[in-house]
């Protein structure tokens, strides 16, 4: 008999840093619970019992009692495939120091083999620069000019629903032979990317910028194992080659 297809979101974890209302929390564990996302993990102070999580919690409330905590977001993050991380700053065509895309422009986060962890910032400053750099990529909330910055608890609906509205109907996906890259496979060849530029002729300011752009790509990319191989090789060549010619 073939096996039934699984739907919703089972690998799709929130991560809440430094919350800092929290009712907000109950409410944001009643939007997962509308959109088929049962995991979360909250950076900082234990509020499970917080009579407020709880009340606006409702019936969602199991999704709250097995919250993991954490003391920061690196640990949080320590076994997820891919971090995607909510901003209300985003940035413009200069700036490659973080890549800043819409909310629409999200992938299925269901074509990835393993966890992906959508992260939200404190209600009052949102996440720090170095918290930022540890996600993969960040994305942005169409808002009004006037007023971008919105309610945790309302990022957090919205965010979901785009992600309900578009890929919760597809089955997740089949194992195939066709193996996606690790995130350390990703950060190898981005290393070894690291010491080609170091190699060139390009300008010491503008070093920081190019490895920074190469990772944007790496980040936004679904690649094969297969495919982060050659590239890794490719990359190592050209780096032997530059070494060869600087000598």
């Amino acid at each position: 008999m073939e096996e039934e297809p699984e739907y919703g979101f089972p690998d799709v974890v929130i991560v809440l840093v430094g919350p800092e209302e929290p009712g907000n929390v109950g409410f944001a564990v009643r939007a997962m619970a509308n959109f088929s996302v049962s995991r979360l993990r909250i950076v900082g102070e234990d509020i499970r019992n917080d009579q407020f999580a709880q009340i606006f919690a409702v019936r969602a409330s199991e999704i709250l009692d097995r919250a993991e905590i954490y003391p920061d977001l690196e640990s949080a993050l320590h076994d997820v495939e891919a971090a995607w991380a909510a901003t209300a700053r985003k940035g413009s065509n200069h700036s490659v120091t973080r890549a800043v895309i819409p909310l629409e422009e999200l992938p299925d986060p269901k074509s990835l083999p393993a966890t992906v962890a959508l992260v939200f910032g404190r209600e009052s400053v949102g996440l720090m620069n170095e918290e930022l750099a540890l996600c993969d990529l960040a994305f942005s909330i169409p808002t009004s000019l006037e007023y971008p910055s919105m309610n945790l608890s309302h990022a957090i609906t919205v965010t979901l629903y785009e992600l309900y509205r578009k890929y919760a109907e597809k089955p997740l996906r089949r194992p195939t032979d066709l193996r996606p890259a690790t995130k350390q496979e990703r950060e190898q060849v981005a290393i070894f990317f690291d010491d080609l530029v170091e190699q060139t002729r390009i300008k010491d300011f503008r070093k920081p910028i190019v490895k920074q752009v190469f990772r944007n790509l790496l980040n936004r990319a679904y690649m094969s194992g297969r495919e982060i191989a050659t590239l890794t090789g490719t990359v190592r060549k050209i780096a032997d080659l530059v070494d060869k010619d600087e000598k």
